[in-house]
């Protein structure tokens, strides 16, 4: 099933990021019966097997965090295109991910937790947790 990527409504946001081939058709995540494909445009193109994915969660994405493909180099990586709806889903084993700079130049980075917004992230989650065992990494609040 199709889940369209939530695409910010301002134009300082939206602009840059269809200069990149990202927008309401192009920018989406595929839920299949073995594979996760996450897609935004011309700048992220993953696929993840369902097997080595956690459970996923909604995610607080603040402004100043930016649109487009983010890292922090640490492990997260996210196609991130509004502040609303964005997603959280950890891997089980820490994978290296491509992120394209320039033509076919880009970086190498290691991805711990997928990072994406949609346009239904609700529905998105109820049918992604269906088949998701309920241990696995998990997001961890210290007060």
């Amino acid at each position: 099933m199709r889940y369209y990527m939530a695409i910010d409504s301002n134009p300082l946001a939206s602009l840059p990021l269809a200069l990149f081939g990202v927008g309401s058709e192009s920018a989406y995540v595929d839920l299949l019966q073995d594979k996760l494909v996450v897609r935004a445009g011309n700048l992220f193109n993953e696929t993840f097997s369902l097997g080595e994915l956690g459970r996923g969660e909604r995610f607080s994405w603040p402004w100043f965090y930016g649109l487009g493909v983010r890292t922090d180099f640490q492990g997260l990586v996210g196609a991130v295109t509004s502040t609303q709806g964005v997603i959280a889903i950890p891997l089980l084993q820490e994978k290296m991910l491509f992120i394209p700079l320039v033509g076919p130049l880009g970086l190498q980075v290691p991805c711990k937790k997928l990072v994406f917004s949609l346009r239904d992230p609700d529905t998105f989650l109820a049918n992604f947790n269906q088949e998701r065992p309920n241990g696995g990494p998990k997001s961890v609040v210290i007060e």
